[in-house]
């Protein structure tokens, strides 16, 4: 399968880490338990006079609920941890800096609000860590989420480099003999 060129990173970006699971989804599977728990209590009010009580539906209700949520909580927990971890390593390989890598609750908070993090490489600024939501061209597939670095070129540097780049080539290995002789 062939990467759409809504899923290639924009120029000066380099893709870390494609996913595209929503880590926010423990919540809505807690919803759906619990009306399916508010379901099956009400069936077994039928059947067991214990549970005909307010307290009792509600106590019912949340257990169940939290009893089916704890396995995707779960499974949350160790794929926010493993993408963590894929973002931390790439950081310190190309920072050299291991106190520049980021919690799982820094990471969540990049994904929820778009923000950058500026991080030097060998103590030079212009390069950013974002999280974002790469854009889906049909509406109802599920939205697929990158971690980028964000390359930022110094205002000066690529022209002073391409001028010094080019006087070395210009001036060649002979021509310093040249002229000195």
């Amino acid at each position: 399968m062939q990467n759409s060129e809504h899923d290639q990173p924009r120029e000066n970006t380099v893709a870390l880490v494609r996913w595209s699971k929503n880590p926010g989804e423990a919540l809505i599977h807690f919803v759906i338990f619990s009306v399916l728990g508010l379901i099956l209590c009400l069936v077994l009010m039928v059947f067991i006079p214990g549970l005909r009580s307010f307290g009792a539906l509600a106590m019912f209700t949340a257990v169940f609920a939290g009893i089916l949520t704890i396995p995707t909580v779960s499974s949350q927990r160790s794929f926010m941890r493993g993408l963590t971890k894929k973002v931390n390593d790439t950081i310190v390989e190309v920072t050299s800096a291991p106190g520049d890598q980021l919690s799982v609750r820094q990471l969540r908070q990049m994904v929820k609000s778009g923000e950058q993090l500026p991080l030097l490489v060998n103590g030079v600024p212009g390069l950013n860590l974002q999280v974002e939501l790469a854009s889906t061209p049909k509406k109802n597939t599920p939205g697929k989420w990158r971690a980028v670095f964000t390359v930022i070129p110094p205002e000066n540097g690529t022209d002073s480099f391409d001028r010094l780049l080019a006087a070395a080539i210009d001036a060649g290995p002979g021509t310093s003999n040249a002229n000195s002789a």
